[in-house]
């Protein structure tokens, strides 16, 4: 595939995404180390707090569908108010957190971002951008809806774990 082909999707998509997914370039044309998670997948995914308490089947079948993505450091991994439709999971390195310009959180290993985009698809709620060199696991919203598709469970089990991460920033909030 050409560079142009992902063209059009630069004004809608952050380049770390809209580069060509596994097997695509970065922006100084290198390829991108994207990997997918293969066989040690449902290991990775057991340790992220999203999909705790799914079964060692559904973390396989999402596995399936994940992939291992490397970002330099400053690096934007999403945009605030662009479209979403991916979920990440850090593995190494560390993010700020941005909403409105103002950086509002940092994350390190074991935790998550885009859980709401993958769970509805719609815009980003705040600006992700790589304070260090960043591993991180992927998953489209298009494999996930797929998955749940498939297995009903996984989505009732995540909102679960959606739902109390809210009740948390609720709480944070109101203190």
């Amino acid at each position: 595939m050409g560079k142009d082909v992902f063209e059009p999707l630069t004004g809608a998509v952050p380049g770390a995404i809209a580069s060509g997914g596994i097997g695509g370039s970065t922006s100084s044309g290198r390829p991108r180390p994207d990997r997918p998670l293969g066989k040690r997948g449902a290991d990775v995914l057991a340790q992220v707090p999203l999909f705790e308490g799914l079964s060692r089947r559904h973390l396989k079948r999402l596995a399936e569908h994940a992939d291992e993505i490397s970002f330099r450091e400053r690096e934007t991994i999403v945009e605030e108010d662009q479209q979403g439709g991916s979920f990440f999971s850090i593995v190494e390195g560390e993010v700020k957190v941005k909403q409105g310009g103002r950086v509002i959180a940092t994350a390190g290993p074991g935790e998550f971002f885009g859980e709401i985009s993958l769970l509805d698809g719609g815009p980003r709620t705040a600006t992700v951008i790589a304070a260090t060199p960043v591993v991180a696991i992927r998953l489209f919203k298009s494999s996930f809806d797929r998955v749940v598709k498939e297995e009903p469970q996984v989505a009732g089990k995540i909102l679960t774990v959606v739902a109390r991460r809210l009740r948390e920033a609720e709480r944070t909030i109101s203190s």
